[in-house]
């Protein structure tokens, strides 16, 4: 029998402003009514509410417009049948987008935005029947199941926007009961097409994978290896994708052995490797891309924190954090949202507790 669904939960209002796998200041009230929504406006007036955030969930800058968009997740082993929720993030409260007809509540699935056509992209998951082959498109206000062929089943695969190739870029993931992949796909808006057989080595999930805008490559690091019993498992080597392949950059990298952290372009820094574990201990510690190594920016810039959301709200300048593991190996997440000016000397800071 599917897991029961995950109940809604609201809290009192209030508008002031990872991936996670198994084996691994002060808000204000209003008393003011919230504005009712236009005729036609996808966006529902939920001021008050806000999301409760699963032990999978995902945050991307939104796409053509400021903000960051949530894609949620659930407990972590109890995918809905619920639509998957969408929120929005402002900087001073949650709205939840409309998720009629779209993909059913999964955990685990690969998320990225393609920022020339404005469109979210969300391939494979594990849903309450079982891993999903799925690609969803989210654009303006409804979600399109585009394809069911392509990578096939995956959980905790990695996907970044290749914008200089115009095209979405996957690798990896678990094809299930543990069956890692090392190829990469390509996603041009139509269809998939495998680009490489072979991959950063040895074969991991989940990694951060985010595209450094600077370079105009695909960054991926470290991750959680489970090839070889012998060897730790969380990874600390850095693998750059160009001109259709992927190299090995570092073989290790400063950050050392990292699991579930996150990374993102940042318009003033570069690319950023945020937070993580090396499965013993978490780390609040943010790192710079050079192009040919890491460097620190500084211990406990954002909450010491792993399998938490992170996006950049480009209309505001800021750097969103969103939940996270309470501690190492526990299945409770954190429900709070911090968020970080850009500046190293400026610890983040939290918005929603």
């Amino acid at each position: 029998m599917p897991p029961r669904p995950r109940p809604r939960r609201a809290a009192a209002l209030s508008v002031s402003g990872v991936v996670a796998i198994g084996v691994l200041a002060g808000c204000g009230g209003s008393s003011e009514s919230p504005p009712e929504p236009s005729p036609g406006d996808p966006e529902q007036a939920t001021s008050g509410a806000r999301p409760e955030l699963g032990a999978w969930h995902r945050l991307v800058s939104f796409p053509g417009g400021d903000g960051v968009l949530l894609v949620n997740g659930y407990p972590e082993t109890e995918p809905g049948t619920e639509p998957l929720e969408l929120w929005r993030w402002d900087g001073e409260g949650w709205r939840e987008l409309p998720a009629d007809d779209g993909p059913s509540g999964r955990n685990f699935a690969a998320v990225a935005v393609d920022h020339d056509r404005g469109a979210l992209v969300l391939q494979g998951g594990q849903t309450a029947t079982g891993t999903s082959s799925e690609t969803w498109e989210w654009i303006g206000s409804a979600w399109r199941l585009v394809a069911t062929h392509g990578p096939g089943p995956r959980v905790a695969a990695e996907m970044a926007y290749d914008a200089a190739a115009g095209r979405m870029l996957l690798y990896g993931g678990d094809g299930g009961s543990m069956t890692l992949k090392r190829d990469t796909w390509a996603w041009n808006g139509d269809t998939w097409a495998q680009v490489a057989t072979a991959g950063p080595t040895p074969v991991r999930f989940p990694a951060m994978m985010a595209y450094d805008e600077q370079r105009r490559e695909v960054v991926l690091y470290g991750g959680h290896q489970v090839a070889d019993e012998q060897a730790p498992p969380a990874l600390g080597d850095t693998w750059v994708w160009s001109d259709g392949t992927w190299r090995l950059a570092e073989a290790r990298s400063a950050p050392g052995v990292l699991v579930n952290a996150a990374g993102l372009s940042h318009p003033d820094l570069g690319l950023l490797l945020v937070g993580g574990s090396d499965f013993d201990d978490e780390t609040g510690e943010i790192w710079q891309w050079t192009g040919r190594s890491w460097r620190s920016l500084g211990s406990d810039v954002i909450p010491r924190r792993q399998a938490f959301g992170l996006a950049l709200d480009p209309g505001r300048d800021v750097v969103v954090l969103t939940g996270g593991v309470v501690e190492p190996g526990s299945v409770e997440r954190h429900q709070d949202v911090w968020e970080w000016d850009g500046d190293p000397a400026h610890p983040a800071q939290a918005v929603r507790e």
